[in-house]
């Protein structure tokens, strides 16, 4: 998954670099690069906010 955020994080450079004009779907790109970092951060520290039930 980190291979898919550095590479839509160079894409959105690459924009940025030759095409100044679409800065706003590189801000786009970037954003939901984080959203996608944040969620799966999330997902992955799940089991600390809500311990393991052992029923």
């Amino acid at each position: 998954m980190e291979f898919l955020e550095y590479l839509l994080a160079f894409i959105a450079v690459l924009l940025i670099w030759f095409k100044p004009q679409k800065e706003r779907l590189a801000f786009g790109i970037i954003a939901g690069v984080i959203a996608f970092d944040v969620v799966l951060w999330l997902v992955a520290s799940a089991s600390t906010w809500i311990p393991n039930l052992t029923l």
